[in-house]
């Protein structure tokens, strides 16, 4: 059995396992639009976009700061502030869950134009924010001690699996789910996951203290964290946010093909990161040693296969777009260049190197986290101008301007923090220093 587990937590088993869990999600998502049709996969993705933002948003930051504080109390072998810790995140995010649940809860409610459909739809997604909080925070403590074949697997491939299982079930006996159903499922698969999780890492935790102690500390795990809530919004449920800020300005129809543009856009954008994720260790360690040439070779693998692989993805948008994208119906295919703007995104993004992991590297969080700010009010203001004057192509066109916006801050800062430039420009040689001098 120990062996099994050793096994399973290798870093090719978790890549394998991400990979095989986005494959199950791409199927996921055939089925649902074949089933749903456009109009009501856009108020599922509505739902569940507001479900997983409120969650991350409720966690309040604590899945951010877990790994560091985690780990130092693990490592110090000092378990009640440990609980502590586990205990005070639990509670908070519980609180705001249940505050975010009333609020959506009176929203959908409320609201005059929506439909009963949609009504039920985000009540339903309402009710999944206290998993998606606990999720967020115990696979993150998972990581820090180790236990990352429970920090990735449930989540990555556990709830992929189960929620294509409900779909396709239902699809098979000849039923037809609506958005409400879809939405109710997804929530049960990730109300599963959850408690699985929490179940996993009670018995490898040291026992959770609820009673308040040491304010002080507690004070400061609140301050650290919520500086990191919207940098962790903006990092991780980018494309919940980007479909969240369409939904105003968009039909629910249009809703659906934006939202499924930037999730297979986002799906290529997942590979980049992990190839950049991948080279940061070899550029840590050559930053350490102040070694320029190892560092120019792990900038160099950072960037090649990203961007091979980013440039095939658009050049496959470019000409076979509308047949993909048909395959989900015929209305999505009218989405062919929001999918080729959105890969072109991530194709600048491929280009101009893991700026956001040396960001991370050189520990200037509080920087990180204005930056993320800063461009979550570039999204909803690009939306309210594009989206505005052009529909679906608008829409494309303020997540390529955002990311624009965070490449190039980024950039900006690492310039003024003194830091080597890590985009493909500044690794190409430089024909003026071939000249010799007359």
């Amino acid at each position: 059995m120990e062996k099994l587990r050793q096994l399973a937590t290798r870093p090719g088993i978790l890549a394998g396992s991400r990979f095989l869990g986005a494959g199950v999600g791409f199927l996921t998502q055939l089925i649902m639009a074949r089933v749903l049709g456009a109009s009501e996969l856009g108020i599922f993705y509505a739902a569940t976009s507001l479900a997983a933002v409120a969650g991350i948003a409720a966690a309040q930051g604590y899945p951010q700061i877990a790994p560091r504080f985690a780990a130092r109390y693990r490592n110090k072998a000092t378990p009640a502030l440990f609980g502590r810790f586990a205990g005070q995140a639990t509670l908070d995010a519980i609180f705001a869950s249940a505050v975010a649940l009333v609020l959506i809860a009176a929203y959908a409610m409320l609201w005059p134009s929506l439909s009963a459909i949609e009504r039920s739809s985000y009540v339903a997604g309402g009710v999944m924010v206290v998993a998606v909080a606990l999720i967020n925070i115990y696979t993150n403590i998972a990581g820090a001690m180790r236990f990352f074949g429970i920090c990735y697997v449930p989540e990555g491939l556990g709830r992929p699996i189960l929620f294509f299982s409900a779909i396709a079930g239902i699809s098979l006996l000849g039923l037809r789910p609506t958005a409400f159903v879809a939405t109710a499922l997804f929530a049960g698969a990730t109300a599963l996951i959850a408690v699985y999780v929490i179940a996993a890492m009670r018995v490898r935790m040291p026992p959770l203290i609820w009673r308040p102690g040491w304010r002080g500390i507690a004070r400061r795990w609140r301050r650290e964290a919520w500086l990191l809530v919207l940098l962790a919004v903006f990092t991780n449920f980018f494309a919940d946010i980007g479909i969240l800020v369409a939904v105003p300005f968009l039909p629910s129809a249009e809703v659906a093909v934006f939202g499924l543009c930037l999730k297979l856009a986002l799906l290529v954008g997942y590979f980049v990161q992990i190839a950049q994720q991948m080279a940061v260790p070899d550029i840590a360690d050559a930053r350490h040693a102040g070694d320029s040439l190892a560092l120019r070779r792990a900038l160099w693998r950072s960037i090649a296969m990203p961007f091979a692989l980013t440039a095939a993805a658009l050049a496959g948008a470019v000409v076979l777009g509308r047949e993909l994208l048909s395959m989900f119906g015929p209305q999505f295919a009218e989405g062919r260049w929001v999918l080729i703007i959105l890969i072109g995104s991530q194709l600048m993004r491929a280009l101009a190197g893991p700026s956001s992991h040396l960001m991370t590297l050189r520990g200037v969080q509080g920087i990180n986290a204005l930056i993320s700010t800063g461009c979550i009010l570039v999204l909803i203001l690009a939306s309210l101008v594009f989206t505005g004057l052009y529909g679906l192509i608008g829409a494309g066109l303020a997540v390529f301007v955002t990311f624009l916006a965070w490449l190039g801050a980024t950039a900006f800062m690492l310039h003024r923090l003194g830091e080597q430039r890590v985009d493909i420009l500044a690794l190409l040689p430089d024909p003026m220093a071939r000249r010799k001098p007359a």
